[in-house]
């Protein structure tokens, strides 16, 4: 959210009840997902819905295909073995050393923030893996070395 609206982008993010202020913070203007979730994005993006990016997969990615008329503007995350039979997107590792400095110069000007939602010690990357599997919650998962 944060770097599409840093490129001029209106966004629109979806997300629980409890995440409306957090995804508002980002730039985004905040919608419910739930049943009427179609009708609640129309109604936030009168002019229609360009570009989606996936991050939740299957009816989410549904949906994607009911709102984007050009199927090749929907990135998908997670359903990537889905993806080439309908024609959209998947996510490329774009890492590099560049492209983390990039992010960081951001960062550093206060464009870009991340949310830290806990940090471990690396020996209990295991329990760091663990909570990342249940898909929920907010922000990053660190690992910390001493």
């Amino acid at each position: 959210m944060q770097l599409a609206r840093l490129k001029g982008a209106t966004v629109v993010g979806t997300a629980s009840a409890a995440n409306q202020d957090y995804v508002r913070e980002l730039g985004a203007t905040a919608v419910v997902y739930g049943d009427g979730l179609k009708a609640r994005i129309e109604a936030a993006a009168p002019q229609g819905i360009d570009v989606v990016l996936d991050g939740a997969g299957g009816p989410a990615l549904d949906l994607s295909l009911e709102l984007v008329k050009r199927r090749d503007r929907i990135l998908t995350l997670v359903e990537h073995g889905k993806a080439a039979g309908l024609g959209v997107l998947v996510s490329k590792s774009g890492r590099s050393a560049a492209r983390l400095a990039e992010l960081a110069a951001l960062y550093a000007k206060g464009d870009l923030r991340f949310l830290v939602r806990r940090a471990y010690p690396f020996t209990e990357a295991a329990a760091a893996h663990r909570e990342i599997e249940t898909g929920h919650g907010r922000g990053k998962i660190v690992l910390t070395f001493p």
